[in-house]
């Protein structure tokens, strides 16, 4: 039996996690579920093992638990011909985009930024939510040292290449 190659992917993804551990099937399929898709244990061995192939939207939620981006998802619909992955791809980023137009922990990223930058954030702060054992200002002051991170980082890389760019502006005028 072939692993059709989303399948293939969400497992690799799945096994091979980083900078996380590796999910058990039990976890990755509860992770899903947030997505607002309910996904089976059972049924996401059944999808990795490639006994059967997954709806896109089974597909969106299990992308979603295991950080396999839209980007990733459309390669596969263009390269393999699978209308699933690519119809999954749609879901993942308006699901995304949803996400950060209405999260008010996510106010100051917008939807412009990148659908993998964008995954990113939305996991770090769903992990941040889920965290047991931390009151509710402690988690809203991770998630706003989580986005502040995100922006001075950018803001920083930003200066660099600005930096850059004179230098090399102003070696190319002497030339």
């Amino acid at each position: 039996m072939s692993i059709p190659p989303e399948a293939a992917l969400i497992r690799d993804r799945r096994k091979n996690r980083l900078p996380n551990p590796a999910l058990s099937l039990r976890a990755a399929a509860a992770a899903a579920s947030a997505f607002g898709t309910p996904v089976s244990e059972a049924g996401w061995r059944s999808i990795e093992g490639g006994k059967y192939v997954a709806k896109p939207e089974i597909l969106a939620a299990m992308a979603s638990a295991v950080g396999v981006t839209p980007a990733e998802l459309d390669e596969i619909g263009a390269r393999h011909q699978r209308q699933n992955a690519a119809d999954a791809a749609v879901m993942l980023r308006a699901y995304l985009h949803q996400r950060a137009e209405t999260d008010p922990a996510l106010s100051g990223i917008g939807t412009s930024a990148p659908d993998d930058v964008l995954q990113m954030i939305v996991a770090g702060i769903d992990d941040i939510r889920k965290a047991p054992g931390l009151t509710k200002d402690q988690k809203e002051s991770l998630e706003k040292s989580l986005i502040d991170t995100v922006k001075q980082t950018v803001a920083g890389q930003l200066v660099q290449i600005r930096t850059a760019l004179e230098i090399a502006r102003g070696k190319g005028s002497h030339s």
